[in-house]
């Protein structure tokens, strides 16, 4: 792992663009650093990895042909979670539980049935190593996509996401739907509310009814229960064998319920109007596209929704959470979901 964070270091300071990854349950770090600054823009039809934002329009994209590959193993050690207490501030709980309020009042009148709000936290970190706050990640959470990216463009984006957007594999397509939390990860106890569950469905009817004219032998499993670090969370598995363009499954899936809400436009505009910031890359999508690192199989992807991520800029991490609203939530529980989401990222740092 020395010579990768000695390509970081380099490429940060000739500001190249490049991405170090694990994908999950794996203990291999793939690295593919570019060897210019140049920004040849993103190809559907070409090979590499890919960062796309969460309205769609920034996209970003390391061609294979235009970068070193380099690739390393890495041993999960045993360890204890590091001790952190939740922080906030009481401005951002009382702007957070009127925002929510506002989208339970246009719920009630039948804008949507859920939209997904998220805030941006804010911590002080001028002497950062970034690539010592990946491999952290790389140990705390093994389940997860765990990625360092950097593009001059957008920054240095590190994060640990437990959500997958689409995979494809010769024909075969499968993706997940995600939504529901709660603190884990003892969870043999959980039991799940009917916000939760209905949260879950929402996402999952979503996700099945715009993959089937896209796809055959459509098949999707009984919701069960996932952990992610120290939150649990409702998971479904969707999967079908593709007879459109593969093109058009990633943009009829991006932005899903689970980062969004539904029905899609009412959620996303609502979020416009009332959110208050630019989420940029967050709740975007990243990874191999048209080609798998580990195996060189070409013409296969590999997609995950950014979440659980941080921004590093100018001495400052912005740490983006979010949760998902429907008629079943609460403010205050609202936020503190937030808050345990946030503490994903926290204790890396």
């Amino acid at each position: 792992m020395d010579w990768i964070a000695a390509k970081v270091s380099e490429h940060l300071l000739h500001q190249k663009p490049f991405v170090c990854y694990a994908k999950p349950n794996a203990q291999k770090v793939v690295g593919l650093f570019q060897r210019t600054t140049e920004h040849t823009g993103f190809d559907a039809y070409a090979s590499g990895f890919c960062m796309v934002s969460f309205d769609g329009k920034s996209k970003y994209m390391l061609r294979d042909s235009q970068c070193d590959l380099y690739v390393a193993a890495f041993s999960i050690a045993a360890y204890a979670w590091p001790v952190t207490s939740p922080s906030f501030s009481s401005d951002e709980k009382v702007h957070f539980e009127q925002l929510v309020a506002k989208a339970l009042q246009a719920i009630q009148q039948n804008r949507f049935q859920k939209v997904v709000l998220s805030r941006k936290e804010c911590v002080a970190a001028p002497h950062l190593d970034v690539f010592t706050v990946f491999q952290r990640l790389l140990q705390f959470y093994p389940t997860a996509f765990r990625y360092l990216w950097y593009h001059p463009e957008t920054g240095i984006w590190i994060g640990a996401t437990p959500e997958q957007l689409v995979k494809k594999e010769g024909q075969t397509l499968s993706t997940v739907a995600l939504a529901g939390t709660q603190l884990g990860p003892n969870h043999a106890d959980l039991v799940w509310g009917e916000k939760e569950v209905q949260e879950q469905q929402l996402v999952t009817d979503y996700i099945a009814a715009q993959l089937q004219p896209l796809t055959e032998s459509l098949t999707v499993s009984a919701p069960y229960t996932v952990e992610a670090g120290t939150l649990v969370h409702l998971k479904t598995d969707v999967q079908g064998v593709l007879k459109g363009d593969w093109n058009a499954v990633v943009d009829a899936l991006h932005p899903t319920p689970a980062v969004c809400g539904f029905p899609k436009q009412e959620a996303l505009r609502f979020i416009q109007d009332h959110e208050g910031y630019d989420r940029t890359m967050y709740a975007g999508y990243l990874g191999e596209w048209n080609k798998n690192f580990n195996s060189y199989q070409e013409g296969d992807s590999d997609l995950y929704v950014n979440l659980r991520c941080m921004q590093w800029e100018k001495d400052v991490v912005s740490i983006y959470v979010g949760c998902g609203i429907n008629e079943g939530s609460t403010p205050a529980k609202e936020f503190m979901e937030t808050v345990n989401k946030s503490m994903t990222v926290k204790r890396a740092l």
